[in-house]
């Protein structure tokens, strides 16, 4: 090959990676080779540079890759001077050995001064190496990092992969770059679809790698094929009078699946409609990754699904049949799994519970509801649910977890257990709340829309974190196998957008009451616990716009419940771009740093008879004026109107400071003026400690 720039494709050929993973290895072996390019000192534009993978194949293209490396100068610094050679000025072993390693002879080094003594030195001009001597070595550095939890072995080979590698293409421009990966040597021979046109198919170069394989029935491209399967799937759905559910978890699964997508849609018997739709969608989504058919009015499930086959056959009819020949028994084993489940009330289920463990100091998935029902009782109390039909939810929310459908299909917990209830006669807010404590489940999820299911969802998660951290198992780095980032991010919503006026270290001191006799929670393990709820409020709300030094104010007052802190960092976030606010927060640092510097309790009772100056008394009345007004907005939590009244005190504070001096040498005027600010500052705190917000 030349040293001329030009696009290196590179394609490593396997038996079928797994789908769920594709994506990330694909990616990472991208990055990793860009990277090591990168650490080379080999040109290449990264920005026109991709990856490409199917089922069979991973492949990056870089574009204008250099074919060498740019020559080099580089300075190599030895021993010192004074290490280099002996009492007689013969050079040492330490000075030989470095003139050797850089190829001259000790009369031919320099000598660096520095600040620290004088060192033996040279300055050499390293010629680049050619792309062919450097790229084998970083592909085997990125394929070696990829993300492989089980690697395999194949035939005799000592070496081990994600999958069997089969072929392996790698091209400079027009030219292979000579090398060998996987027991494979690099060439220009791909391979098309397995049945369609396996090949193998001569690569002339980067450029016409895509045709190639197009006419080989492949699309090579993950995004080329994701679209055609979203606007193909998506017009057959039509084509049957609905609309095809397509899930982006399943989409992405389905794009790994395929190298040449083909829609075709079959049906399945209406009798088994009688069966709740989620089980029949978890079943053709799970087991055979089709897509259901939905009603386009009402999404209600119709006996119709999409299927993304991997070929154009010559008899589609045929083929059709058959996949709804493979349909039919796992809707079957649904419907089997339904009603078998009905045949137990849902309540009888208690006792199975426990028989699970959740978790060794902290007891079954029983002791669990039971802590969650003595929680959930007393939210509903506080919150203004039907405290029965709260507790009842709670002892029947985790019961569905012994069923045959949740065993079978675990994501369908809490959907099927309100299918149950629902069956065996439960009120419509208890059956609705056994599904609905488990949200949100993720980022951007609904909230349970009724107090019942608000109280059992809050209760589960405060258990669940005040046990954990109690048991000392607080999630550590990245690993976190009680969910218990997620579990904080719950709580947080559920309080803030729920508008549960309740304090959290009301609601913490109800899961340490409710683990009693049980585990022991300590003070710290409730202070971590708390530390930890807003550590996670602090990144939400930092990610949605505030500062964290707006943070770090709010979180200074008094915290109260998440509403009312969530309004008062509105209302503070509002009022930084107001023009009192620059004067009142530095008049807040300086009575903070006065009143920091106090080593004795600073009393907030003021003598009038000691107000010396007028500034003095002016201010005096300000801040009595302002306590009374002030009153009925704290009480309304009218924090924007709070902060409009308090930035009319800019005036009399700024002439109290320019005029009065704090630290009077009579400890008598001296202890009023501190008792003044501290009243003053008060005020302010109630809404941030605005020495902090700037």
């Amino acid at each position: 090959m030349t040293d001329q720039t030009a696009d290196l494709l590179v394609e490593l050929g396997c038996e079928e990676l797994p789908p769920k993973a594709l994506a990330t290895l694909a990616q990472s072996f991208f990055d990793g080779v860009c990277a090591g390019l990168n650490e080379a000192g080999v040109d290449f534009d990264a920005d026109a540079s991709t990856f490409y993978f199917t089922p069979r194949r991973m492949a990056i293209r870089l574009a204008a890759v250099a074919g060498r490396q740019p020559d080099r100068r580089i300075e190599r610094r030895g021993p010192s001077v004074k290490a280099a050679f002996d009492g007689d000025g013969q050079a040492t072993r330490a000075a030989t050995g470095f003139a050797a390693s850089v190829g001259l002879e000790v009369d031919q080094l320099d000598r660096l001064a520095t600040d620290k003594g004088e060192w033996l030195a040279c300055t050499l001009d390293v010629p680049g190496q050619p792309l062919s001597e450097l790229l084998y070595p970083v592909l085997q550095a990125a394929l070696d990092q990829l993300p492989v939890p089980k690697p395999m072995r194949w035939s005799d080979h000592d070496f081990s992969f994600v999958r069997p590698v089969h072929w392996l293409v790698v091209l400079h421009g027009p030219d292979v770059v000579e090398g060998e990966l996987y027991g494979c040597k690099a060439g220009r021979l791909t391979r098309g679809h397995r049945i369609h046109a396996p090949g193998p198919h001569e690569i002339s170069g980067p450029d016409d790698w895509l045709d190639v394989l197009s006419s080989a029935y492949v699309v090579s491209d993950h995004r080329v094929r994701r679209e055609r399967i979203l606007a193909t799937a998506t017009e057959l759905g039509r084509d049957r009078g609905g609309a095809a559910r397509i899930t982006e978890s399943l989409l992405d699964e389905v794009v790994n699946l395929v190298e040449w997508p083909v829609a075709v849609a079959g049906a399945f018997d209406k009798a088994f409609l009688d069966v709740p739709p989620e089980a029949l969608v978890a079943s053709m989504e799970s087991h055979q990754k089709f897509f259901p058919v939905l009603t386009a009015d009402d999404g209600e499930l119709t006996p119709a699904f999409i299927v993304i086959a991997n070929l154009e056959s010559n008899d589609p009819a045929e083929m059709i049949a058959g996949y709804e020949r493979v349909v039919r028994p796992r809707l079957a084993d649904a419907r089997f799994f339904w009603e078998q489940d009905l045949r137990t009330p849902l309540a009888d289920n208690l006792d199975a519970l426990d028989k699970i463990v959740f978790q060794e100091k902290l007891g079954t998935i029983g002791d669990k509801t039971r802590r969650i029902m003595s929680i959930t009782r007393q939210i509903a109390e506080l919150i203004g649910a039907t405290p029965g039909e709260a507790e009842r939810a709670a002892q029947l929310a985790k019961c569905d977890l012994v069923t045959h459908m949740v065993g079978e299909f675990p994501e369908l917990q809490g959907v099927m257990g309100a299918h149950y209830a629902r069956a065996a006669g439960e009120a419509p807010a208890v059956a609705g709340a056994i599904e609905d404590h488990y949200r949100p489940r993720f980022a951007g999820d609904e909230l349970p829309d009724n107090p019942v299911a608000l109280s059992v969802a809050l209760a589960d998660r405060l258990d669940t974190l005040v046990g954990i951290f109690a048991a000392g198992l607080r999630p550590t780095g990245s690993k976190d196998p009680f969910a218990l980032r997620r579990a904080a991010l719950g709580v947080i919503r559920l309080l803030t957008e729920g508008g549960l006026k309740i304090e959290l270290d009301t609601l913490l001191q109800l899961a340490r009451a409710a683990l009693e006799g049980q585990l022991d929670v300590s003070d710290e393990a409730i202070a971590d616990v708390r530390a930890f709820i807003l550590e996670r409020l602090r990144h939400l709300w930092v990610e949605q716009g505030a500062t964290t030094r707006q943070m770090n104010a709010v979180l200074a007052a008094p915290l109260g419940h998440l509403p009312d802190l969530k309004a008062r960092l509105d209302a503070v976030r509002d009022f930084m771009g107001a023009e009192a606010a620059e004067s009142l927060i530095a008049a807040n640092k300086r009575i903070g740093n006065i009143l920091k510097k106090q080593d004795e309790p600073i009393s907030t009772d003021i003598d009038e008879d000691r107000l010396v100056l007028s500034e003095e008394t002016a201010l005096f009345d300000a801040v009595m004026k302002a306590e009374q007004d002030l009153q009925p907005l704290y009480n309304a939590a009218d924090y924007d109107a709070v902060l409009a009244r308090l930035a009319v005190l800019r005036e009399p504070v700024d002439r109290y400071f320019d005029e009065v001096m704090v630290m009077d040498d009579d400890p008598a005027v001296r202890a009023n003026r501190l008792s003044q600010l501290q009243r003053l500052k008060r005020l302010f705190d109630q809404v941030a400690d605005f020495a902090q917000a700037d």
